[in-house]
């Protein structure tokens, strides 16, 4: 969303209504995840013990990113969709249906979000998103020009925009337009909303964001600005003592779980939910719950 410019594809480029997907399209997002997700584990200890290692923004020129890196995996819903596809090729049985973040009101797969007409997609900024203020970052972040935006140019009328043939006569082109970039809602932790069940998501230990910023340093060029491909995450406090302190609106994990078996019971209570809905095979979602039972969350 943030660095690779996505909604244009579900939205057009006036952002005006959500583009239709034929009967055998399906399209599903995996929200509040960094580009390639966060690892082929659980995330539940990175959550809680973020490496002392920055993270890395890539690019010749970006440098590193003032926040952790993000946890949430792909790989767990990743293996479910491609058990779908292949019997959906081969045997005709069709997987579940799209879901993803949209502009009017009801998730991807026809079901209105949460009985209620709010799109969950909106501009790209703290206002428009409900985006909590956060302990380490900047209060006004994400500013409506903190996501790289998609900029229509003037090529000039000898080239040929529907696929990029012709001779480009203006160099460099003026820029005509910024597109209107679009982004996912978030909830009271600042998590993204619209996208399918994801353990670490439905049993969250910090705020997973889609975006980091880049800090300062040898290569301070791109310093406050997006960190290039990278998301991050705000831990939640251990403690509420600690959360005041640190003027955190987020409850923290002895509030919100109590204990670490109550929390291992929220993901196992995730993970129900993610295998029935065809998101998560069995044998993962065992996998993830043995990892949350040897995790050090709430120990």
């Amino acid at each position: 969303m943030w660095a690779l410019k996505l909604t244009p594809e579900w939205v057009g480029t006036d952002a005006r209504s959500d583009i239709p997907l034929p009967d055998n399209v399906r399209r599903y997002y995996i929200a509040s995840s960094t580009h390639g997700g966060g690892g082929n584990n659980g995330g539940f200890d990175a959550s809680v013990a973020p490496p002392a290692t920055p993270v890395s923004c890539p690019g010749n020129n970006f440098g590193t990113g003032v926040l952790p890196a993000n946890p949430v995996p792909h790989a767990h819903t990743v293996n479910a969709l491609r058990e779908h596809f292949r019997n959906w090729v081969m045997h005709g049985v069709t997987p579940p249906d799209s879901v993803y973040p949209t502009l009017n009101g009801k998730k991807g797969d026809g079901q209105q979000a949460r009985g209620r007409n709010i799109a969950d997609l909106v501009d790209a900024n703290k206002q428009a998103m409900s985006f909590p203020t956060l302990p380490g970052l900047r209060a006004t972040v994400p500013e409506p020009d903190f996501i790289m935006p998609v900029l229509d140019y003037d090529w000039g009328p000898d080239f040929n925009y529907s696929d990029a043939s012709g001779i480009p006569t203006n160099a460099p082109p003026p820029i005509r337009q910024a597109l209107r970039m679009l982004v996912p809602r978030v909830d009271a932790d600042g998590n993204e909303v619209g996208g399918v069940p994801v353990v670490l998501l439905d049993a969250p230990l910090g705020t997973y964001l889609g975006w980091n910023i880049t800090a300062d340093g040898a290569r301070p060029f791109h310093k406050g600005q997006i960190c290039n491909y990278v998301g991050g995450m705000v831990p939640f406090a251990r403690t509420k003592a600690e959360r005041m302190a640190n003027h955190d609106p987020r409850l923290s994990l002895e509030e919100r779980y109590g204990s670490h078996a109550y929390y291992v019971a929220r993901v196992r209570q995730a993970a129900a939910n993610a295998v029935a809905r065809g998101f998560l095979l069995q044998p993962d979602a065992d996998a993830l719950i043995a990892e949350a039972e040897a995790s050090k969350v709430l120990r």
